[in-house]
């Protein structure tokens, strides 16, 4: 399938149920693709750029139409994260806490205070830019001894990351309900 095709798909998708979604008060947070690669494995995918989340936002003005700000895909991408926060502040209904080394095409999965990501900085912008939406920690190392399945999503890490966003959140004195 082309990207263009996909376009069309979504295109058709959005047009089709954000009447729904808006009726009964939900908020469609679109993710970026993980990787942000395209072709992957010889699939297109269309969500790889904030332009081209850019192009989805420009499909309508509802406030139900909205995206998932994950931190490490819009990274890999290559974007500024706070100029592209900034630029989609209205827009973003869901935050994914997580960060990567690397590039698109080989990176890592990093604990969420040893990433290159200002952690603190994230939390500040958000607050700053009155997101009230929720923000999930994502995509977690596992620790010693815990068995990582499903992948990113280990126990111990994620208490690790939750504590560690927790702590930034106190100490910051920012409160998020």
């Amino acid at each position: 399938m082309t990207e263009e095709k996909l376009w069309e798909n979504y295109e058709y998708f959005i047009s089709a149920v954000l009447p729904a979604a808006e009726q009964a008060g939900v908020k469609l947070g679109l993710h970026p693709d993980d990787p942000p690669l395209s072709p992957l494995r010889g699939v297109s995918r269309i969500f790889t750029s904030a332009e081209s989340f850019a192009r989805a936002m420009r499909l309508s003005d509802s406030p139900a139409h909205g995206i998932t700000f994950c931190q490490a895909n819009f990274r890999a991408m290559g974007e500024n994260l706070t100029e592209t926060a900034r630029r989609f502040a209205d827009r973003i209904v869901f935050v994914h806490f997580r960060d990567i080394a690397g590039t698109r095409e080989d990176f890592t999965e990093t604990f969420h205070d040893a990433g290159p990501t200002d952690m603190p900085a994230m939390l500040r912008l958000y607050h700053e830019l009155g997101f009230h939406g929720p923000i999930r920690v994502d995509h977690v190392p596992s620790l010693a001894g815990e068995e990582d399945l499903p992948h990113g999503y280990a126990v111990l890490g994620r208490l690790f990351a939750v504590g560690y966003m927790k702590g930034i959140l106190d100490a910051a004195k920012i409160q998020y309900s």
